[in-house]
C-alpha cells in the first residue's frame, strides 16, 4: 500500500529527518524538508505497491506531487531487484511524470535536492530508485514510453554495484 503524504506533521517529519541522518541514511531529507514546507505531496510507493488512479490527476492538488518509487526495487523478501516490473503501474507513471529522476546509485541530498526543484517547475515528478542491474530495464522502458520527458539518470562507477549488500559476519551465511 503506497503511503501518501499531503497534510504534513512537521513533528512526525522532523523526527524522521533526524533519525535518517543519525543513521547516516539522509538522502530523502530534502523530499521530507519540502513535504514539511508545504511544498510538495509525496507518494511513497514500494514494489508492488499500487497508487490510485486518482492521485495521478493533475488537478487533485494545488501543490507539486512526487511520486518516489523507493527501495531500489528490491521485493519485500530481500530476494532481488525487481526492477519496473515490480511496479504495475511504472508505464502509466512514466508517461504521467513531467520530470523523471532515475536513481541507479547511493542516494545523496544533492540527488533529491534536484527532484525537489523540478517539483516546483515541472508538478509532477518521478523518481526511480533502483539497482544496477535494472538501471538499463528502466532506461530502455523510459525512452519507450517517454521519450521527451526531461530528468536525470543517476548510475554508480562502471566497476560499482548498487545496492551493495551489507558484508556478512564471518561463519555467517545468508
Amino acid at each position: 500500500m503506497p503511503v501518501l503524504f499531503a497534510c504534513p506533521n512537521p513533528a512526525q517529519i522532523s523526527a524522521a529527518i533526524a533519525k535518517s541522518k543519525a543513521a547516516g541514511a539522509s538522502h530523502h531529507a530534502p523530499l521530507l524538508r519540502a513535504l514539511m514546507a508545504d511544498e510538495i505531496a509525496l507518494a511513497v510507493m514500494l514494489p508492488g505497491d499500487r497508487l490510485p488512479l486518482s492521485m495521478l490527476d493533475p488537478t487533485r492538488f494545488l501543490k507539486p506531487l512526487v511520486v518516489l518509487l523507493g527501495g531500489d526495487g528490491i521485493t519485500p523478501d530481500g530476494s532481488r531487484d525487481c526492477g519496473p516490473e515490480g511496479w504495475q503501474q511504472s508505464r502509466r507513471l512514466l508517461r504521467w511524470s513531467r520530470w523523471t529522476l532515475l536513481h541507479g546509485t547511493g542516494g545523496e541530498e544533492a540527488h533529491y535536492d534536484w527532484a525537489v526543484e523540478a517539483a516546483r517547475s515541472y508538478r509532477r515528478v518521478l523518481i526511480a530508485e533502483c539497482g544496477t542491474a535494472t538501471l538499463p530495464t528502466w532506461m530502455a522502458l523510459r525512452a519507450e514510453v517517454a521519450p521527451y520527458c526531461p530528468g536525470a539518470v543517476l548510475q554508480c562507477d562502471p566497476d560499482d554495484f548498487h545496492p551493495r549488500r551489507p558484508a556478512m559476519a564471518e561463519g555467517v551465511t545468508p
